[in-house]
């Protein structure tokens, strides 16, 4: 691991740091983009979550609904199974992933048309680099991800290993928050708004009344501290350069989408 005060360089925990927050803006950003949500409802699927819950999870193929809530974690079972089941019969789970993977494409394109053809490269270049060295048993969804066949163009490339980035660091996340002892909805609640509170775990399927998180503070740090922990070996395959590098890429990334 680098020194982290050798200039130009980063430690693995420091890259992860840098990273985590504008990686999963990035990605938030094609998931929540209005054409994302058309695209779902010419589908057929479910408004709201419907595409999230399908399209995302359609990497595990045409499996049961407790396993898929089993990979997203922090849904309520029940809110899963109704936007899982309620899909087109002659649609294939992973015929409806990769319909999520071309929303993906299409708004980084779009988002990532201004950024050099030979950064994005590089940047995809070195968050593969990352994500290759990390273990699938960090998550379902991230290996699934990972697994999905890379787009030959720079732009959807780079928006396909950032959302695989994401993936890593969000099944890293639930693996920390049940180890912490936290069942998913006192990990909903105690997250700080907007993605976290009462109305967080509204949108996430669970029902009133809520458990009193006052005092769940504290292991919600431990969990966000031990989901870098988890994440820090993937990071330690790159050096101190190009993990300084690769944090300047996702900086870049993340800026070009406003």
């Amino acid at each position: 691991m680098s020194d982290p005060s050798t200039p130009g360089q980063l430690s693995a925990a420091e890259a992860i740091a840098r990273t985590a927050q504008p990686v999963l803006e990035f990605a938030r950003g094609w998931m929540i983009n209005p054409d994302t949500a058309a695209r779902g409802d010419e589908l057929g699927l479910l408004p709201g979550r419907g595409f999230w819950v399908v399209g995302r999870c359609g990497v595990l193929g045409d499996v049961d609904s407790d396993v898929v809530a089993n990979a997203i974690g922090f849904m309520a079972p029940d809110a899963v199974r109704r936007f899982w089941e309620h899909r087109p019969a002659d649609r294939p789970a992973r015929e409806l992933a990769g319909e999520y993977a071309e929303c993906a494409y299409r708004w980084g394109r779009t988002a990532l048309a201004g950024v050099d053809e030979a950064r994005l490269r590089r940047l995809d270049e070195l968050g593969r680099a990352v994500a290759d060295a990390a273990l699938p048993h960090l998550g379902s969804l991230f290996a699934g991800w990972r697994a999905m066949p890379a787009p030959p163009d720079a732009a959807a490339a780079v928006t396909l290993t950032l959302h695989v980035l994401r993936e890593l660091r969000g099944g890293a996340h639930l693996l920390a928050v049940l180890g912490s002892g936290m069942h998913p909805v006192e990990a909903a609640l105690a997250a700080p708004p907007p993605r976290g509170g009462e109305g967080w775990a509204r949108d996430l399927g669970w029902a009133a009344p809520y458990p009193d998180v006052t005092l769940a503070g504290w292991r919600r740090d431990r969990a966000d501290a031990q989901t870098s922990l988890l994440c820090l070996a993937a990071f330690e395959a790159l050096t101190g350069a190009e993990r300084a590098e690769l944090a300047d890429l996702v900086d870049e990334a993340r800026a070009a989408i406003g």
